[in-house]
């Protein structure tokens, strides 16, 4: 059993209350809330309310203003601590993916001794001094 489709009048209603609700919260207005307040599966409510998309959603969305732009442009001191910063992530992700790699080689060598039949020694963990250390 298929659900009626709302009228063309029901329709307008959604889309003013969508972007009555989007001007209120200061968020943008979307077909998608249109759909969800509707109830309507999106390639229905396109297939039949395409022509109501363009002509009364579409004109009425608020040009997004100049002023409220969030992206501003960073000073030199700012942009330098964030390198700073992502480059101590970087080393520190670094030395932590040292550690899983040793894990998961003793583990491998673990698993193929306990798969053979052999019995498993404990190795010692393996200490690497520096990334410079390496050659």
């Amino acid at each position: 059993m298929k659900r009626a489709l709302p009228d063309a009048d029901t329709v307008k209603a959604a889309i003013d209350t969508v972007l009555d609700e989007a001007s209120v919260s200061g968020r943008r207005p979307t077909v998608t809330a249109i759909e969800r307040h509707l109830g309507i599966p999106h390639a229905t409510f396109h297939r039949h309310y395409a022509d109501l998309i363009d002509t009364h959603f579409r004109p009425r969305i608020p040009v997004p203003r100049a002023g409220l732009h969030t992206d501003r442009p960073q000073t030199a001191a700012a942009k330098e601590e964030n390198l700073r910063r992502l480059r101590q992530e970087n080393a520190d992700l670094r030395r932590t993916l040292a550690l899983y790699e040793e894990a998961i080689r003793q583990l491998t060598l673990e698993n193929g001794a306990l798969r053979s039949g052999a019995t498993v020694v404990p190795l010692p963990a393996r200490s690497r001094t520096s990334p410079q250390a390496r050659t």
